[in-house]
Parts: C-alpha cells; sequence; structure tokens
C-alpha cells in the first residue's frame, strides 16, 4: 500500500484547496512538531541518530 501527503491550504479569501502528494520511490515524508525549522531539524537528527 502506498502512502500519501494530504496538504490542505487555505487562502486569503478563506478558500480550501486540497493537495495530494505521493512520495517518490526514494522519498519519505515525516511530520514533526517544532517551534522551527532549526528545531525541527534538531529532532530529526537526534531521531536519526537513535535509530543508527
Amino acid at each position: 500500500m502506498t502512502d500519501y501527503l494530504i496538504r490542505h491550504i487555505t487562502d486569503s479569501t478563506n478558500h480550501t484547496f486540497i493537495e495530494v502528494i505521493k512520495p517518490r520511490e526514494n522519498e519519505r515524508y515525516e511530520v514533526v512538531s517544532a517551534e522551527s525549522k532549526e528545531e525541527a531539524i534538531k529532532i530529526m537528527e537526534v531521531k536519526y541518530n537513535e535509530n543508527n
């Protein structure tokens, strides 16, 4: 079974768009809760190092 990323985007007129993204064979997506991009990168680095 293939996983898809479902992205909901609401514009300034309150119209919602839904985008469905299928990752390529060499891609994967993860959602990380963080206050900034830098914090998200640190969280992923720690997670990656714990698994290796």
